[in-house]
């Protein structure tokens, strides 16, 4: 069939089969269309592990690896990575489909992942990242982390206490860096990797858009309801530095959609800092340059007090390239 001709072009876009008997979940998803990379991937087999697109029957799911995908030869390296560390079996793999453009934003790929997934973890990661520690070491983290805080929703292996208060257990493009004494409550997490308990029922905001600060939506709203969020031991390599090309722009967009949920506090991400509460007034007055100067010297000394009154309990243990 022609490319040009629009009117026989097949289109299915998450429509969703789900029968289950006999307590198995049998599901396919079809999310492609018939001039899509996807489809002409169809009958290849590596694509037959797919949740996308696949008929196999898992149950009891303990892990849904979930990526939003712009390059699929990028996303088999970060796959077959996974699946060399063990994530296997009853594991499944879900996409969002942007091979074609940006078909989903972040906070959309998240809501579906976590309305497909059937697993206990979703490990929501990015297409340029590779499995380096193995499943075992993964569920340990997660064990030793139930045990200490039965109430955590989502972790990661980056991110931030507070101000200038930085946690890393990462290969970040060639450079390892390590925190001790993990796992560490934090605030904000970065987005290569999230890990989702989903029987939280934390999902993203539905009134944020792009790609930038999801992991931070996901603790705030972790936060609200009552749990917590936390950097743990499990290493992988992020082979990039982030694209912050339009990070300034989301940061305003952020600020406005939180303005008139939350109370006053500084906000701290591995990428970036700002002021955030529910006064219009106040973020666009304690976000100004001048006056946020001031702003980050009473945190400054707070963090002085902090680390005069207490040791700090992440000390970083390991920064090399």
């Amino acid at each position: 069939m022609p490319r040009g001709n629009m009117g026989m072009k097949l289109v299915i876009s998450a429509k969703i089969l789900r029968r289950v008997i006999a307590g198995y979940c049998f599901t396919v998803y079809i999310n492609f269309n018939k001039d899509s990379f996807l489809y002409g991937l169809i009958n290849n087999s590596a694509m037959t592990n797919y949740k996308s697109i696949s008929t196999t029957t898992i149950t009891n799911c303990q892990f849904s690896i979930c990526t939003i995908v712009s390059d699929m030869n990028e996303y088999l390296l970060m796959k077959h990575s996974f699946e060399d560390c063990g994530f296997t079996g009853d594991c499944e793999y879900i996409i969002a489909d942007n091979s074609e453009g940006n078909k989903l934003d972040a906070c959309q790929a998240i809501n579906f992942f976590i309305r497909e997934s059937t697993a206990n973890y979703l490990i929501i990661v990015h297409q340029d990242v590779r499995c380096i520690d193995n499943r075992i070491i993964l569920e340990k983290c997660l064990t030793d982390l139930s045990a200490i805080d039965s109430k955590w929703a989502v972790c990661g292996n980056a991110g931030a206490i507070g101000y200038h208060q930085l946690v890393y257990y990462i290969n970040n493009a060639g450079k390892i860096m390590k925190n001790s004494n993990l796992p560490a409550r934090v605030i904000s997490l970065d987005e290569n990797m999230l890990i989702l308990k989903r029987a939280t029922g934390v999902s993203a905001s539905s009134n944020l858009s792009g790609f930038h600060l999801y992991g931070t939506d996901l603790c705030i709203n972790a936060d609200f309801l009552g749990y917590n969020c936390y950097v743990i031991p499990f290493m992988v390599n992020h082979l990039s530095l982030g694209n912050l090309k339009d990070l300034d722009k989301h940061i305003n967009s952020f600020i406005l959609s939180y303005g008139s949920k939350i109370s006053g506090r500084f906000i701290q991400t591995t990428c970036t800092k700002f002021y955030l509460s529910n006064s219009p007034l106040k973020n666009r007055i304690y976000n100004y340059p001048f006056i946020f100067f001031f702003l980050k010297a009473i945190q400054r000394l707070k963090l002085f007090f902090k680390r005069l009154l207490k040791a700090n309990p992440h000390k970083k243990i390991s920064t090399s390239e």
